[in-house]
């Protein structure tokens, strides 16, 4: 289910159809997106009031260089489950036009990571990120019940992307931008990938 409360670790849904998992003899590519700028569905924090979200450009690019930078390998999990963690051999992002942070996880095509991909599909997985706040602000909102805008400018920690099946709720419903079929179709990104092997063309 979707996390309702301010914590220090909290999570975020995204909602489904942004999700292209393609497959070559040694390989599985999922590609996705998370939103930028959008906001997301009503969330509860722990004295009931609603507010809605919106996270900053480069974000999440930024807090995925730092990963990198500080040697830390962002988690790539199922249902952010820490027991349910994908092996991958490489993590590329990009931030397109301020609406959307666009990744590739390149994973061997093991046992396990074949495994865990048995009960998800394109057409009902959905991708979520696990996170610690790092500077924020609030903005008035007009809406009625909507308390306030929450705007992430950065997070202290990008700890986890998961990729999670379709029994859970997104909280970005309604963002716009960021799915996955406004670009090259998945087919033609992923024969670039195999026979090409310029992995960066997905994320541009």
């Amino acid at each position: 289910m979707l996390e309702t409360r301010i914590l220090e670790n909290e999570v975020r849904s995204i909602s489904a159809k942004n999700v292209e998992i393609r497959m070559d003899e040694n390989h599985i590519y999922i590609c996705g997106s998370l939103p930028i700028r959008s906001l997301s569905s009503p969330i509860t924090d722990r004295k009931g009031k609603k507010f809605r979200e919106q996270v900053s450009p480069r974000a999440f690019k930024i807090a995925l260089m730092s990963n990198k930078a500080h040697g830390y390998k962002t988690k790539f999990l199922k249902n952010h489950n820490y027991k349910l963690e994908f092996e991958y051999e490489k993590l590329e992002f990009d931030e397109v036009n301020e609406r959307e942070l666009r990744f590739l996880f390149t994973l061997p095509k093991s046992q396990l990571n074949l495994e865990l991909l048995e009960d998800v599909s394109e057409d009902n997985a959905s991708f979520s990120f696990g996170f610690v706040c790092g500077n924020e602000r609030r903005a008035l909102s007009k809406e009625k019940g909507i308390d306030h805008i929450r705007i992430i400018d950065s997070f202290k920690e990008l700890k986890e992307i998961s990729i999670l099946d379709k029994f859970t709720l997104p909280a970005y419903e309604k963002a716009k931008g960021f799915k996955s079929y406004d670009y090259q179709s998945a087919e033609k990104k992923a024969e670039k990938l195999v026979l090409n092997k310029n992995r960066e063309s997905l994320c541009e």
